[in-house]
């Protein structure tokens, strides 16, 4: 609302008179004064807000209460009435009285049109003139809106969009759900389809939103539906105010279901990640911007994680009484040094990290990050401060800032620093304290989920082959890929053994099962395999001997493809236990799938008997084995031989080398797969 006591004269921008607005509350004092209302009335807004509007009106005897129900009961539309002025004069004016609920009861909206000008260049008189109807509209000092059926934005006046922190421009055409940050919106919606659907006048609705700066507001107002001549609804119009002192409880019940739901988010979000880089960014993702406009997230440096640290107290931040507390805390960078952190926070673009990859470098943690991780308490500061910079991102927007220690029970991980334009109240920082905690267990069990995910890839590397026998008529490469979500490692392997007479065994398995347990199955399936080759074995009775030997309920079931290839001959054997189908792909390019008669996967108790195929085998194929991570995913809908067909189709030069072959194998693996893979390509010669 502009001032009423700025030049103007109660002109708009284009030197145009306004209406003459004023908003009577239910105890009819008045709270709103336009400067049309000055120029109808000569009255200036400092004379007038506050008093009873009663002084406005000619030969009444009512006030206060009894005046605003005397202008409700007369109805709305177009009235005439005579208007005393301030000077004491009367003269006649045509108006328009809009209800207007608050919560008090039902006020009433006056809105006139603004006396005509007498200098010859027109006027404003007339209130069915286009001109002032929209005038009216757009220096109304309450919202107004008007919605299409599909409860879109056709009209916006300045005030409700300064209500809503959005430009009119952000309104229109958009629909009410996009510009409103609604705490149940699905509830709001049902409303606006009930004025649509039914023609019903809602009155008196409260609502409360959050601006896009995070501010909360609460307003009342009253929705209606739009007709054309033949009475169908076009739409619907709508005017809103703020509710004021009445609103705040609503805005507190607003503001911690807010907080629930983010707290809710949070610990969706980050529960699911299962590296601590994964989980520094999954908090980024769902704080900034609604609870901080940046944050960063530091982990003590390792060898510090390992140490006695302090215990905290997430409620309060008081140090807690525990087995930690208290006592003085010793070694490298802990007292005597520089705090050492490792940021967890990646660059954007650099894609997503993976649990075996190396943290970033540690360095000296900033200073309030330092204090905040020793006191294990929350450290407000200034987000410009000198040494205040805890990450690549920060210092870009100054303001205000708190470290917040990532408490788990018995010790602090390390801090989340909290950045933003607005200052930290009490709510807020309770608020970051609870965020911090959820951040704190999904890290802690992220860095848990990491020590065995290292210790299970450690275990596997060790059981498999360094490397795969070659000769001028047999050569091979293998590659092996970790699943990257949610799984811990898997039990895949593979081996080759030379044997007598230009033959060479080979094969590829999987362990049902992932973790320890599944690497350490490993070892014996492998070695087994590896003995029952070197012993002459043909597939189908490899296979067979090896189910016979993993029968005990302890031991863990396996698949395997089992092939033995003879040199001389150009013939391959081969065997499957619930494996996929190997492909071959001829020097000329052609791909077949060698099938088998499948048998169960190994280790079932099943006592089978495994049956074998033979194929011939051109000389310079290539003989591809894989387990099921490369061919199985969790979103694709295409069946399993359609995606071996796509993983022989990655195969353009036949006689590119091995390496360079199993990288485009890999590159026809489902971008889903919750699996490990395991490749091996073989090259078969002759003799």
């Amino acid at each position: 609302m502009v001032d009423p006591s700025s030049p103007g004269g109660g002109r708009n921008g284009h030197g145009a008179t306004a209406p003459a607005t004023a908003l009577i509350d239910p105890d009819g004092r008045v709270q709103l004064w336009s400067d049309g209302a000055r120029a109808l009335t000569g009255y200036p807004a400092h004379e007038i807000v506050g008093r009873d509007a009663s002084l406005l009106g000619d030969r009444t005897g009512l006030r206060g209460p009894a005046f605003v129900r005397a202008l409700l009961r007369a109805g709305d539309g177009l009235r005439t009435d005579w208007l005393r002025r301030r000077d004491g004069t009367c003269r006649s004016v045509s108006w328009y009285p809009v209800t207007v609920h608050s919560a008090g009861g039902p006020g009433v909206l006056a809105v006139a049109a603004a006396p005509a000008r007498t200098d010859g260049t027109g006027g404003a008189g007339d209130p069915d003139d286009p001109s002032t109807v929209r005038r009216l509209l757009r220096s109304a000092p309450i919202g107004l809106a008007v919605l299409d059926t599909e409860l879109r934005f056709r009209f916006v006046n300045e005030a409700l969009a300064r209500l809503n922190g959005r430009p009119v421009e952000g309104h229109l055409g958009r629909s009410v759900l996009e510009v409103l940050d609604l705490p149940d919106p699905q509830a709001y919606e049902r409303v606006l389809r009930r004025v649509v659907d039914e023609g019903e006048t809602v009155e008196g609705l409260r609502a409360a939103a959050i601006r896009p700066d995070g501010v909360p507001y609460a307003v009342v107002g009253t929705l209606f539906p739009l007709r054309d001549a033949d009475g169908a609804v076009t739409g619907v119009g709508g005017w809103v105010h703020p509710l004021g002192k009445a609103g705040d409880e609503l805005l507190d019940t607003v503001r911690a279901q807010r907080r629930l739901q983010l707290l809710d988010r949070i610990g969706t979000r980050l529960g699911r990640a299962l590296d601590p880089r994964a989980v520094a960014a999954g908090l980024r993702a769902t704080c900034v911007p609604g609870f901080a406009d940046d944050l960063t997230v530091d982990l003590l440096a390792q060898d510090l994680l390992a140490a006695d640290v302090v215990a905290v107290d997430v409620l309060d931040g008081a140090t807690a009484a525990s087995p930690g507390a208290g006592r003085p805390r010793t070694g490298p960078g802990w007292d005597d040094g520089p705090l050492l952190c490792h940021p967890l926070l990646t660059p954007k673009g650099t894609g997503r990290p993976r649990p075996e990859d190396e943290l970033a470098p540690a360095r000296p943690a900033p200073a309030a990050v330092a204090a905040c991780v020793r006191s294990g308490r929350a450290v407000v500061f200034g987000a410009d401060a000198p040494g205040a910079t805890a990450g690549p991102t920060a210092g870009a927007a100054s303001g205000h800032a708190a470290a917040v220690p990532l408490a788990t029970i018995g010790r602090v991980l390390g801090a989340v620093t909290f950045r933003r334009a607005a200052p930290f109240d009490a709510d807020d920082l309770l608020l970051a304290r609870e965020i911090a905690a959820r951040a704190a267990t999904a890290i802690g069990n992220a860095l848990l989920y990491r020590r065995e995910r290292l210790a299970a890839l450690a275990l596997q590397r060790h059981l498999l082959p360094a490397g795969l026998p070659a000769t001028r008529w047999f050569r091979a490469a293998y590659h092996y890929r970790p699943a990257e979500d949610g799984t811990l490692v898997g039990g895949d392997w593979y081996d080759a053994v030379l044997l007598p007479g230009g033959r060479v065994g080979f094969g590829v398995g999987d362990v049902m099962g992932h973790g320890l347990g599944a690497a350490a199955a490993v070892g014996r399936y492998r070695s087994s395999v590896h003995a029952l080759l070197s012993l002459g074995l043909p597939p189908g009775q490899l296979l067979t001997r090896l189910d016979g030997m993993f029968t005990h309920d302890e031991e863990i079931p396996a698949t395997c493809v089992c092939i033995v290839h003879d040199a001389g001959t150009g013939r391959c054997r081969l065997a499957l236990a619930g494996h996929p189908p190997p492909l071959l792909v001829t020097p000329d390019g052609d791909v077949r799938v060698l099938h088998a008669e499948p048998g169960p996967p190994l280790g079932m108790g099943l006592q089978r008997v495994y049956p074998e195929s033979g194929y011939r085998v051109p000389a310079g194929s290539l003989l591809i084995c894989y387990t099921d991570g490369m061919i199985e995913g969790r979103g694709t809908g295409e069946d399993l031989d359609r995606r071996i067909e796509s993983l022989g189709r990655a195969v353009h030069d036949p006689g590119a080398p091995l390496d360079e072959l199993c990288e485009a194998l890999l590159t026809a693996r489902p971008a889903d797969s919750a699996d490990d893979a395991t490749l091996l390509v073989a090259r078969l010669g002759r003799v």
